[in-house]
């Protein structure tokens, strides 16, 4: 059960003692150290006891703790509180997917949660945040938390389902999410020890058996503390602060890095960060690759957080970084962006940013929209805001311009309907050229374009290549080279790719390695992790034979155990299994893949080729049957479902299966291909007969 320990926020802190080790005097003559000063004022912090460094830290920095106190950054984990979570579960019920929720309190004071798909009942142990929403946790069967996709909207004072208006869920042609679905609250993609725990906890170990399937996390102070954003020194400094003097002299980027930790869409590649160190050392940012996920033109689509579109912003490119507009300890904005002075205290007067100068904007001649009205504030033309967790607001970071002209081609939202919803694009066109007449945007939507294609996936090699040449942003030449890496290589993409091998961005390296396969192997002794992955990967079945490069095939294998507790990190596992020749090892991972995610078609798809490699159609068959029953909307399982049928001589099966394929995908091309052989076979055989 959850420990229920609940802290009046109203009450002030109650001194804390920590143990000090014995000091030593001038003359050499130890002494027993005095308590620790701690912050003795009152806050809106939850519970200042469980943060003892941090409590420390406000004895001395009253008003930077203070500040911090009232942020979200310490509200993002908290205990129950009687006081603020009495009304969610009194008496309250939620109907979601397909099932009946009921949150309720017992004569004990716990406060439950009932599912009647289930018939199930858990127990809310932690918050997560404050506004405009909050969630709760309840504990799982592995020893770890789940995040109900049921959230307080503390606002509206009711429960709400955070996937409503799920568009993945139509585009996959799912009414709901169900128990055993990857994404279903109680499955692996709502587990908050492995998706959330780093962002909402400080010095976070998720410490996961993949053999007992059962985790033992732990974290040092709860919320976003002092100490994750200070790196503690061993011994306190000569003025008694606990924060390592050269840590008091970090860079805005390596600040900037430390923030992007958490606000970006990242792959997690250990947990090993601290204060200082490169983001692309220990985290693979999410760029626009697949459609869905953002916008062709960088523009966030689903929860993207901010660092994506940030980098692929020409601000982001020149150095801006978090620290430029927010506020160190509030997390809160420097100036006020109503009246648009935040933006104009660069676009005023030009203030250079690491050399590169601002360009100079003049409100009154910007925007197309009336003087005083909404539209002319900067942000909402260049920052829109899209919700998350379907009620919470956030803004779009990557910068772009309303493009009405794009809109109407590719479906991108633009800025100027959000607030003329009884207008058109054709409109919203016109009225942007009257304002800028020479607007210069023919690279920015050649690249659009050429991403657009590339994600429905008519790629156009050419285009990708031509934009690639002509990209100034170092996060924008990564995404492309991603593209190209998903397409088979040409002379062209293959000696784009040579050339950005010594980019200076480890993003472009690494995205340069995956379009050069195994000519990437000098990568692997790249500085910065991403990249040596991105070359070692595709190369494990050889480096796993050669004692010189055990050292990187050791820190692939320590990336997968990191994310093992997913299905991605399994069939990472099994990869390694099976180029080691430990194919029982390799069986094993692969079926774990598929119990962590029953309802994913990759792990099925990937056990079924291994199973083929072993000598066993029979059982690739039948993964493969399994995944289109799990998935019967999806072309790309039926094509290799057809694929496994012709190897064991099932042909009318396999014609069905790749008409199938077909039907859900008419531009499947290696599906056509193959059911043009296939049935040029069979006529064949016919002819002979």
């Amino acid at each position: 059960m959850c420990s229920l320990v609940s802290k009046n926020i109203r009450t002030a802190l109650v001194p804390v003692l920590c143990l000090l080790p014995v000091a030593c005097d001038e003359g050499g003559e130890s002494s027993v150290a005095q308590a620790p000063a701690v912050y003795s004022g009152k806050s809106a912090h939850w519970n200042q006891e469980q943060v003892p460094v941090s409590a420390r830290c406000g004895a001395c920095h009253v008003k930077e703790f203070e500040d911090w106190a009232r942020s979200d950054h310490a509200w993002a984990l908290r205990d129950i509180d009687p006081v603020l979570d009495t009304e969610p579960f009194h008496r309250q019920r939620l109907q979601s997917h397909g099932s009946e929720l009921t949150f309720s309190a017992n004569r004990k004071g716990s406060l439950l949660l009932a599912d009647s798909a289930t018939g199930k009942q858990f127990e809310a142990c932690y918050v997560l945040g404050r506004r405009p929403l909050v969630q709760y946790l309840v504990k799982g069967a592995d020893n770890g938390y789940q995040t109900p996709s049921a959230a307080w909207d503390v606002t509206r004072h009711e429960w709400f389902d955070m996937f409503e208006g799920d568009a993945r869920l139509s585009r996959e042609g799912l009414a709901t999410r169900q128990e055993g679905d990857w994404g279903h609250w109680l499955g692996r993609g709502m587990n908050w020890n492995s998706q959330c725990a780093w962002c909402h906890t400080s010095h976070f170990h998720k410490n996961y058996d993949a053999a007992s399937n059962r985790y033992a996390s732990t974290w040092r102070e709860p919320g976003v503390s002092c100490i994750q954003c200070h790196k503690p020194a061993a011994t306190p400094a000569a003025d008694g602060c606990m924060v390592a003097p050269a840590d008091r002299k970090l860079k805005p980027q390596q600040v900037h890095d430390n923030c992007a930790t958490c606000h970006a869409r990242r792959e997690e590649l250990d947990e090993d960060f601290v204060v200082g160190e490169s983001f692309d050392n220990h985290f693979r940012l999410e760029l626009p690759l697949i459609e869905g996920i953002f916008w062709p033109n960088g523009m966030q689509r689903d929860e993207d957080y901010c660092e994506t579109g940030l980098r692929l912003s020409k601000m982001g490119a020149a150095g801006v970084t978090c620290l430029d507009c927010h506020n160190h300890h509030t997390a809160e904005l420097k100036l006020p962006q109503e009246d648009n002075s935040l933006c104009m205290r660069c676009h005023a007067s030009g203030t250079p940013v690491n050399g590169t100068p601002s360009p100079i904007i003049n409100p009154a001649e910007h925007s197309p929209c009336t003087p005083g009205s909404t539209g002319t504030r900067c942000v909402e033309c260049h920052m829109p805001e899209s919700p998350y967790m379907a009620r919470d607001p956030r803004r779009d970071h990557s910068f772009n311009s309303p493009d009405p002209v794009l809109s109407a081609e590719l479906g991108l939202p633009n800025a100027c309907l959000r607030c003329h919803t009884d207008k058109n694009n054709d409109w919203a066109a016109e009225q942007v050229l009257k304002t800028y007449p020479q607007q210069k945007n023919a690279a920015y939507r050649a690249r659009t374009r050429a991403v657009h294609h590339a994600m429905q996936g008519a790629v156009n090699t050419d285009a990708l290549l031509q934009v690639l040449a002509a990209e100034p942003v170092p996060a924008w030449r990564a995404t492309i080279l991603e593209l190209l890496a998903q397409q088979p290589r040409t002379a062209a993409s293959v000696q784009a790719a040579r050339a950005a091998a010594t980019d200076a961005s480890p993003m472009v390296r690494a995205a340069a390695a995956r379009v050069l396969g195994q000519e990437a192997l000098p990568l692997i002794h790249d500085p910065v992790k991403i990249v040596r992955r991105a070359a070692a990967w595709p190369n494990i079945v050889t480096l796993v034979r050669y004692p010189q490069a055990q050292a990187v095939v050791a820190e692939m294998e320590a990336i997968a155990r990191q994310q093992s507790d997913q299905p991605t990190g399994a069939m990472q596992l099994a990869v390694l299994a099976a180029a080691r020749r430990q194919f029982a090892e390799a069986d094993t991972q692969y079926r774990r893949a598929i119990q962590l995610d029953p309802a994913g078609v990759v792990g099925y798809m990937d056990y079924a080729v291994f199973l083929a490699q072993m000598g066993r159609p029979a059982d690739a068959l039948a993964q493969m049957q399994a995944c289109v029953r799990v998935a019967p909307h999806n072309a790309e399982a039926w094509y290799r479902l057809g694929l496994v049928q012709a190897e064991l001589g099932h042909y009318d099966e396999s014609l069905a299966s790749l008409k199938r394929a077909l039907e859900l995908e008419p531009a499947h091309e290696r599906a056509k291909n193959n059911l043009q052989h296939l049935e040029n076979y069979l006529k064949s055989v016919q002819s002979k007969q």
